[in-house]
């Protein structure tokens, strides 16, 4: 099985439900995040970590790992949002932000 984590055909690694989420290869481990900042936070501290064991090693056999930010399970970048019509959750996002509801509202701001 192929595993696409962009494009029109993309493979869900999480949760549909879990909004934020980092997803870890190699380990295949998923841990969910309140908020876009936080998953972003948490793949960016071990996407460092990987690389610095990465650099430590002596060994050309070692796994490589990578930190995914998931959102609704699927890999997420904003352009790949924005290609796929759905909201990419980045808060100073013009078009995105027109679309969503104002704090404390349920509906679109208009």
């Amino acid at each position: 099985m192929t595993t696409n984590l962009f494009g029109e055909i993309r493979t869900r690694l999480g949760h549909e439900n879990q909004e934020w989420s980092v997803w870890v290869s190699g380990m295949d481990d998923i841990h969910d995040r309140e908020t876009l900042g936080g998953a972003l936070n948490l793949a960016n501290e071990l996407n460092a970590t990987f690389a610095q064991m990465r650099f430590n090693s002596t060994s050309e056999y070692d796994p490589v790992m990578y930190a995914v930010v998931l959102h609704h399970g699927y890999a997420w970048t904003q352009a790949t949002e924005h290609a796929h019509g759905t909201d990419c959750g980045v808060p100073a996002c013009g078009p995105c932000s027109s679309n969503r509801a104002a704090p404390g509202a349920t509906t679109p701001q208009t």
